[in-house]
């Protein structure tokens, strides 16, 4: 084609209108549909999970006893002291969490990279020797060119870079939950090793006072030495249990102000007591709920779907992408042609106007790819299938790994509530009458030192085994809410 030459810069805003026009077909491919959902379901997730950082805090504490708050201390104004403020801490705070979120921002801004057209490409061929052509003489050429890939291939990648997004978000939530139940794994094992220490040192407080007893008898010369040596003794086993405690106290302490992200020497005051869970759960119900709700399940139900939108993009390999192009030839003018005069007539023949001004030339270029490797393409689908493949394998899998998870819990929850139980109204009750009647036995004479120490021993031991107990269940309820993917209380509150 040719253009009348009326300046260099209107042939070249010609061929930059001609590229706006290829970037606006670009933007109404069906891919482009896809570009603003990833951000706006992270946006919409994040902001979920800050509205929801309270309530669900509450929701997996709301099993435990614990003193209200201060009014007038508002919980971001002071140190935490209950469970719920602990979570709520964590999930604010906690880098694991905001690691999370970051990678779920950045799956989602790979969808625009992958919807996107490619980068037009513009080339310039300069002759250092003019073409000679009958409009004049060509020494600069300007191409620009654009790629455009088949619409569903962009539209696939969007898919796939969105269901990325998903899984990405799916995480976050698993992220979520793993960070709850270590605090709630972290909390009750400290609680467990406070009790442990307050029982010990009351039980020092006791020991010093029968070593007192054993010495004003064997004053009176009622006892011998042996009963307050072996005092002594148990005295000294004590003070050592003390020390290994603290230790575990103090790692157990600065395990939980990690998941806190604050410094491991920030002090934490000792919790209230709690009671005992006396709620009863389904089995089957808890597992039809975990099977709907555990996030890992989600993602790896994500990765299926991610998988058969890269089998589906691998099959239009076998279509071909097309190029469109512009290309525009500044031609210089020169004198006009004169031809010379007919000598049979006498007469100069015409020429063509257009010849005498050099007019510049342009051109649109249209192309396409031609697929004809089918190997790569048939080898591309085969890698896709087993990908495919092996996501629903893993899916298989990961359903098995909860399933274990889930009923390893729940059998851990029903076994040491019944200890609990059994222990709180028989055990402990039988243990304590024992020492008491020993230790009046003992004050009249009746019964050896050995014989207290022993019984003592033995009531300070289920006492202890009592309080395991009460955190070991805990404990299992936060292995069962990670399973499930939801707190018992919210499910409580569903039913």
């Amino acid at each position: 084609m040719r253009a009348q030459k009326t300046g260099p810069y209107r042939s070249l805003g010609l061929a930059l209108r001609a590229t706006f026009v290829l970037v606006a077909v670009a933007c109404m491919l069906p891919a482009c549909t896809h570009i603003h959902r990833g951000p706006e379901e992270v946006t919409a997730a994040l902001e979920r999970h800050a509205r929801a950082n309270e309530g669900t805090a509450d929701a997996y504490a709301k099993m435990v006893t614990a003193p209200p708050p201060d009014v007038a201390d508002a919980p971001t104004m002071r140190a935490p002291r209950t469970l719920s403020e602990f979570i709520r801490l964590a999930l604010d705070q906690s880098p694991e969490i905001k690691a999370a979120e970051l990678a779920a921002h950045a799956k989602a801004q790979r969808i625009a990279q992958v919807t996107s057209l490619p980068d037009p490409t513009v080339m310039t061929k300069t002759s250092p020797e003019p073409t000679r052509t009958a409009e004049g003489d060509n020494f600069f050429t300007l191409s620009i060119s654009q790629k455009l890939p088949a619409p569903e291939k962009l539209d696939r990648a969007g898919r796939i870079a969105l269901e990325q997004t998903r899984i990405a978000l799916d995480r976050l939530h698993e992220v979520r939950l793993s960070v709850i139940a270590q605090v709630k794994r972290s909390y009750f094992g400290l609680h467990l090793l406070n009790k442990k220490i307050e029982l010990l040192e009351a039980d020092g407080d006791l020991m010093r006072s029968l070593i007192e007893a054993a010495r004003a008898q064997f004053r009176v010369g009622k006892r011998s030495q042996a009963d307050v040596l072996r005092g002594e003794v148990e005295l000294s086993n004590l003070q050592a249990q003390l020390i290994e405690l603290g230790h575990h106290r103090q790692a157990s302490r600065i395990a939980l102000n990690s998941l806190m992200n604050r410094p491991a020497d920030t002090p934490i005051p000792n919790f209230e007591d709690f009671e005992l869970r006396r709620a009863e759960y389904s089995a089957q119900d808890l597992f039809a709920r975990a099977m709907e709700s555990n996030p890992q399940l989600q993602r790896f139900h994500r990765r299926i779907e991610l998988r058969r939108q890269e089998l589906e993009l691998a099959r239009l390999a076998s279509r071909p992408d097309f190029t469109l192009g512009f290309d525009w030839m500044s031609m210089e003018p020169r004198d006009a042609f004169v031809p010379p005069l007919n000598t049979a007539t006498g007469v100069r023949p015409t020429v063509p106007q257009l010849s005498e001004d050099g007019s510049d030339n342009w051109a649109v270029r249209f192309g396409f790819t031609l697929p004809i490797w089918v190997a790569k393409i048939h080898a591309g689908v085969l890698e896709a299938q087993h990908n495919l493949s092996e996501a629903q394998q893993q899916y298989v899998a990961a359903r098995n790994r909860i399933e274990r998870t889930y009923f390893d819990a729940l059998h851990r929850f029903r076994a040491q509530k019944e200890l609990a139980l059994l222990f709180r109204d028989s055990i402990i009750p039988q243990a304590e009458q024992t020492y008491r009647v020993s230790l009046s036995s003992y004050a009249a004479g009746t019964t050896d030192f050995l014989d207290i120490i022993e019984d003592h021993r033995r009531w300070l031991t289920l006492t202890i085994r009592y309080h395991q107990a009460l955190s070991d269940l805990e404990i299992s309820v936060a292995d069962l809410e990670q399973a499930i993917g939801r707190s018992l209380a919210e499910m409580d509150e569903s039913d």
